[in-house]
């Protein structure tokens, strides 16, 4: 039996049935049949002529019935489920786990045959708040190890990690979230040492049925992950099956230093100023001197050296990085979302299309396929399916930032003013909590001044950005957005200044195709200054010969 769980509910394809919290849902069958279609649909949009067809085949109906349907799903599966795509259709927009329920229980197992499991985001007791990272990275691959039971289901990693920080009740969450099950646990890095503590509790009843602490050097890191997720399979009463053990102990990288390095550059690359551009390549370079064939490491590398290379700090597009990756993997979701990002950068957006579906198909959950899926969308003038990405985005990641600032631009330019605001009102609170953390977060502050800008708070607008530019005086990121920001605030001489301070030192064709959708610049398109500044950036991007196509790209 083939069911899809999304939050509280289980929908149930063969028997024709959705529950909620183990109660069946109401449905009628039209309702029915148009969530299964959204929902085994999921990575794409379905225009309403598909729905119609589909709901109603061989019956002449009007547009109507279908929003009435819509509608009744709406008030059954919550608002959020079904996004609408002016002029096109609906997606079905929430977090899907798939799977197959099993017949009946091996031998040994407990009466659940499918137990579901929440692995809480291991809290980073060390001294150090730059270790979180570290702690971020331990959680993941647990969830990832459990996930290759056959007989678990696990909590995705975006709905679990929406627990970070937060004091929980685990029986009240595991009856809210049907769990049977709940893991959470510690660790603490000094050094070379590291010590990980670690329980499984009952959800039913709050207590622990195993616990442990594990005090041990870095090096054994993986064998240690490989443990832990082995000791919770082992107190479920589960037996695991030879391919089972293997995709447990089967790493990217067999190296934890190589891991580490990555770990750090993870952190950065998603930042996207040239700072952390540069930081995040440099790391993911010495991840890739320990372990050469480590394809994930790759696939960062091509995204942080693109972003470099459209900031003019490197002449390396990052096309051969993201090659190295698909040939090293080619079914690496990062991997083809990283070169999609390259090949966009470099105007070819067909090419990049390919590779975002094929991206997607693989891993509609990964951040960075969401975001540089939106990306693309973005530049070449597709808004609605932009929102779409990059509302998953933000919902993959309660902390990034890069997904929900650039939302405000694509709400604007499809009208949808009010979100637009409330999108620059979740960046704020996003930047502000970072900063909390750390007040130097060149990021956080870039994309600070602009939310405060966009919401007229204009005394904060510029002491930030006089804040960041203290921090990084010559980043023309940063320079480009409180351009934007100045724009926002109707100082246009000021926010010309600074774009003429920092165009000449960026990619010309990146930002030439950049700047045409940026409608934080709109109020300056009339002005002969700003049209002299556009020139002068199209007339360079145009000099600049357009590099070989590699073979079988």
């Amino acid at each position: 039996m083939t069911y899809y769980r999304f939050g509280e509910f289980v929908l149930a394809l063969d028997e024709r049935m959705l529950t909620r919290n183990g109660e069946e849902v109401n449905l009628g069958a039209r309702a029915f049949d148009l969530l299964r279609l959204l929902v085994t649909h999921r990575h794409r949009v379905l225009t309403r002529e598909e729905l119609l067809d589909a709901v109603w085949p061989d019956v002449a109906v009007e547009e109507g019935n279908l929003t009435v349907q819509v509608s009744a799903l709406r008030k059954a599966v919550g608002p959020k489920a079904l996004a609408t795509i002016p002029g096109r259709g609906y997606q079905f927009v929430l977090s899907v786990e798939e799977g197959a329920a099993v017949a009946a229980p091996r031998a040994g197992t407990p009466a659940n045959p499918n137990p579901r499991i929440l692995v809480l985001p291991f809290v980073n007791t060390s001294n150090d708040p730059d270790q979180e990272y570290f702690s971020d990275g331990i959680t993941e691959d647990i969830i990832t190890d459990l996930s290759k039971v056959a007989a678990l289901s696990v909590v995705a990693r975006n709905t679990a990690f929406t627990f970070k920080g937060r004091a929980i009740d685990v029986a009240e969450v595991a009856q809210r979230m049907n769990l049977t099950h709940v893991v959470e646990g510690s660790v603490r890095k000094s050094g070379s040492r590291l010590r990980i503590s670690a329980q499984l509790v009952d959800g039913a009843t709050g207590h622990p049925i195993w616990a442990d602490r594990f005090d041990r050097d870095l090096t054994e890191i993986f064998a240690l992950q490989d443990e832990i997720a082995q000791a919770v399979v082992a107190a479920l009463r589960i037996r695991l099956i030879p391919s089972e053990r293997e995709a447990i102990t089967s790493r990217p990288t067999d190296n934890p230093a190589a891991f580490e390095f990555y770990m750090q550059a993870r952190y950065h690359h998603a930042r996207l100023d040239r700072s952390n551009y540069a930081i995040a390549s440099r790391l993911a370079r010495q991840a890739l001197e320990i372990d050469p064939e480590y394809d994930r490491a790759w696939a960062l590398l091509a995204i942080s050296l693109t972003g470099l290379h459209g900031l003019s700090a490197s002449d390396d597009h990052g096309l051969e990085a993201a090659e190295r990756a698909l040939a090293l993997n080619p079914d690496l979701a990062d991997a083809l979302a990283a070169k999609a990002r390259v090949l966009a950068g470099l105007g070819r957006f067909d090419e990049a299309f390919v590779l975002h579906e094929r991206s997607l198909e693989l891993d509609p959950d990964s951040y960075d396929v969401r975001f540089l899926y939106g990306r693309s969308c973005f530049q070449t003038g597709r808004h609605h399916d932009a929102i779409v990405h990059w509302e998953r985005a933000t919902e993959l990641s309660e902390t990034a930032l890069s997904a929900v600032t650039n939302l405000d631009m694509s709400y604007v330019a499809t009208g949808q003013e009010e979100k637009a605001l409330e999108s620059n009102r979740r960046t704020l609170s996003r930047a502000e909590a970072i900063l909390a953390e750390n007040s130097s977060d060149t990021y956080a502050l870039m994309c600070g001044v602009l939310a405060l800008a966009r919401l007229g708070e204009v005394e904060r607008a510029k002491q930030w950005a006089i804040r960041v530019k203290a921090v990084d005086p010559d980043d023309p990121s940063i320079d480009f957005n409180i351009a934007c920001a100045m724009t926002n605030l109707g100082e246009h001489e000021t926010a010309l200044d600074m774009l003429e301070v920092c165009l000449p030192r960026v990619d010309a064709a990146v930002f030439s195709v950049w700047m045409k959708r940026d409608t934080d610049l709109d109020p300056l398109r009339e002005i002969p200054r700003f049209q002299r500044l556009m020139s002068d950036l199209e007339a360079r991007a145009a000099a600049v010969r357009p590099l070989p196509r590699p073979t079988g790209s």
